[in-house]
């Protein structure tokens, strides 16, 4: 790979304005790609692939239709029942009505029912008080409205929204919200909005703002930290163009490759600025050093990518392996989001490599000389400080490190997989907090889905078989354990809808006269509007539509198992069920996240190890070179244990990534200690000295900006990416105190032969 280096900047040296006009070339490409940039938030781009589950939640959807398409419009106002307020609702139903994208409104308006002898027309302006009153009495002796249209106590009320399913994309959805807006808006009524629809275009708003709310900041961070590393505008601004290119890059690819910016993707662009930045640092770093020698630009920066071009392509692709090991999850999103930073890191390079040295070529003797920036200012006295720790306190460092891993350990088992929906967001943001109202008065928010069937003895679906009396009392009993679990507060099924066709065909009684087979399928096919979600095509399944409280996944696994084991105790071998929905299969996401975890880590873990062998040609050098790098993991896990940090999609991905990132300073340190252990005639103690020196000042410089870079996320609307940029950072600063201070007494403990 040297002679492959020496020839590129060989190449640049006389032609540095062809290398710069084909970079300019190709970042105008990626510029036009960029126009053509998605957002999109498919929550089923979350559900494991080759998932028997995930595929029977499919089914599920192809029969009943879409479960994820309701918006419910939860408002507080004095009274919903009074003849003001009735007919604002009635107003807004109307209106709402009339959205492009809403296949249908239900209010407290528009049952469109007939009440004993009176007809309530609510079609008519001059409603009565009367009437709003035998509405509500009727309401409230029917459980299907409760926690449903109105609360319990009668004092906040909903309006349900159905989404077409043509417009419940992205484009679609933010379009049908801002019309719900431009209504509702003109009342002082306080509104929450909730559902699905509400969260994923939310969800895509908060992405968008954080996309560009990160790249200030960021950018900021890194030209203060440049500018005190390097005391040069000039200098700054050579790694800050280097990163921008390389994220129009990505971006120009991820549009190119049709991948759209998610939930976990969006941070793609601030990771490429953050981990890109590192091998323009370590070039100029470098160059400096050389620069000072010869006081020749064009030879410096040769000996500079000769020195270390290596070295920045084997930390490039470890960095890079450590994203591609996300490759061997089954989640479709953590797959494109490690995907793509692995391809932005080695583009960074690419772009460290070819734009660098063909401007620092350009600028000649105008390139500003630091002749003593190293000799003064705070990071040569620490690093005076850490040489002197490393030469007097070896035993003690090692001492100290052990019996810090072994807290660690105990802290890190302490780490949960466990988390809910709304984990996401916190207290105070605003989808947050309408989702905790409408759950607190409404029971619960999201969908919970209960499919039965009824078989014949060969395991056969029965054609018209739901429509018989005992099979629907199967229903009424599995509906009424629904209803005796706390967190599920909202179910509906045929067998409500049959009592409310009977209750208004036949003289109301206490007792529920028994129903004939015959007459339970009249009412289904005569009403075949109302049970055209409830029932599948050849009538051998119904569903439970339920609403769940935001449950945890261990209790969302309770609850589940808690169900199957009732059913085989209380319910006929016949009938069959299966529980599915979109929150059941949004929370086995974090299931499969701890062995998909698991086996990224190991993944990256093992690439890496094997090519820290292939480089310094020691399995035993290739074996403690590991260490180091993972006292700050253990770190980051200790922290997540201490401090309740859920083990959740973004946190999960922290630890193969952030093991990338951190043997970079690894093999940035070996690769110099090498050298000079060879100048240093095999004198440990003077080789360690001297590669704190050189090579120190930059991994304390590159940590530093990774540190504070990853900080940045920690303004996120997301509680999960602020997760990750605390955890990352924290990895960061851990990985300085193993490279500086474990390694180097670990090389002298074990002394390693010169190879």
């Amino acid at each position: 790979m040297r002679n492959l280096f020496n020839k590129i900047v060989s190449l640049q040296i006389l032609y540095p304005y062809r290398f710069l006009s084909i970079l300019l070339l190709i970042t105008i490409f990626f510029i036009i790609q960029l126009f053509f940039l998605k957002f999109d938030f498919t929550i089923e781009n979350l559900f494991p692939e080759n998932d028997k589950e995930v595929e029977q939640y499919y089914n599920f959807r192809n029969e009943f239709g879409r479960e994820d398409n309701i918006i419910s419009l939860t408002y507080n106002c004095d009274d919903p029942f009074s003849l003001k307020n009735f007919l604002l609702v009635q107003k807004y139903t109307k209106s709402l009505s009339e959205i492009d994208g809403i296949s249908s409104v239900f209010s407290i308006a528009n049952l469109g029912i007939e009440l004993d002898f009176l007809e309530v027309n609510f079609n008519d302006e001059n409603l009565i008080q009367k009437q709003i009153e035998v509405l509500k009495n009727y309401i409230f002796q029917s459980s299907i409205f409760i926690n449903n249209l109105i609360s319990e106590d009668g004092s906040i009320a909903s309006i349900i929204l159905e989404v077409d399913e043509n417009l419940n994309n992205h484009p679609g959805r933010l379009q049908i919200m801002k019309d719900i807006q431009a209504i509702i808006n003109d009342s002082n009524w306080e509104w929450y909005e909730t559902g699905i629809p509400v969260l994923r275009t939310k969800y895509v708003q908060y992405m968008i703002g954080d996309f560009i709310k990160f790249f200030p900041p960021v950018t900021i961070i890194l030209l203060l930290v440049l500018y005190i590393m390097f005391k040069s505008i000039k200098i700054v601004l050579l790694p800050i163009l280097t990163i921008f290119i390389s994220v129009v890059w990505v971006l120009g690819l991820m549009s190119l490759f049709n991948f759209s910016i998610n939930i976990i993707t969006y941070i793609v662009p601030t990771l490429v600025m953050i981990v890109g930045v590192a091998d323009s640092v370590h070039i100029l770093i470098k160059f400096n050093e050389e620069i000072r020698k010869s006081n020749n630009s064009k030879e410096s920066i040769k000996k500079t990518i000769e020195s270390i071009g290596n070295a920045i392509l084997l930390t490039s692709l470890t960095t890079s392996i450590g994203f591609l090991s996300l490759l061997s999850t089954n989640i479709v999103m953590i797959k494109e989001f490690g995907f793509l930073v692995s391809i932005g890191v080695l583009i960074a390079f690419l772009v460290s490599i070819l734009l660098i040295p063909s401007l620092i070529i350009l600028m000649g003797k105008s390139y500003p000389i630091k002749t003593n920036s190293i000799k003064k200012g705070i990071r040569q006295y620490f690093l005076k400080k850490i040489v002197m720790v490393n030469n007097n306190y070896q035993l003690t460092i090692l001492i100290i490190s052990s019996i810090l891993i072994f807290l660690f350990i105990y802290f890190a088992f302490k780490v949960e997989s466990n988390s809910a929906l709304m984990d996401d967001l916190s207290k105070g943001n605003e989808l947050f907090d309408d989702m905790k109202f409408a759950e607190e008065y409404m029971g619960a928010v999201f969908p919970f889905e209960v499919i039965i069937s009824v078989k014949d003895l060969n395991d056969n679906l029965i054609e018209n078989g739901i429509a018989n009396s005992n099979f629907i009392s199967q229903v009424s009993k599995i509906q009424k354990k629904l209803n005796s679990i706390p967190e599920i507060r909202k179910t509906i099924s045929i067998v409500d809808y049959i009592e409310i066709i009977h209750d208004n065909l036949t003289e109301k009684t206490k007792e529920k006269s028994y129903l004939q087979d015959d007459l339970i399928f009249q009412y289904i096919v005569l009403n075949e509007d109302v049970f055209q979600n409830l029932i599948n095509f050849d009538y051998s399944k119904t569903r439970i539509s339920a609403r769940i409280k935001d449950v945890n996944s261990i209790r969302a696994k309770e609850i589940v198992e808690e169900i199957n084991i009732w059913k085989s105790k209380n319910i006929s071998d016949e009938v069959s069920i299966s529980l599915t929905g979109t929150t059941l299969m949004a929370l086995k996401v974090n299931d499969y996240l701890v062995n998909n975890l698991i086996i990224s880590f190991l993944i990256a873990f093992g690439v890496i190890f094997i090519s820290m062998g292939f480089l310094f040609k020691s399995i035993k050098l290739a074996i403690f070179s590991m260490i180091p790098n993972l006292i700050p993991i253990l770190f980051m896990a200790a922290i997540m244990g201490l401090f309740n940090i859920k083990l959740r999609p973004t946190t999960a991905m922290t630890f193969a990534i952030a093991f990338g990132i951190a043997v970079d300073d690894t093999i940035h340190y070996l690769v110099r200690f090498r050298q000079e252990l060879f100048n240093n005639n095999g004198n440990y103690m003077k080789a360690s000295s001297a590669t704190i020196f050189s090579t120190g000042n930059a991994i304390i410089s590159t940590s530093l900006i990774l540190g504070c870079g990853f900080l940045v996320m920690v303004s996120s609307n997301f509680l999960p990416s602020r997760d990750f940029g605390f955890l990352s950072a924290i990895t960061m600063f851990g990985a300085i105190i193993g490279d500086l201070f474990f390694l180097p007494a670990m090389l002298r403990f074990i002394k390693p032969k010169n190879n």
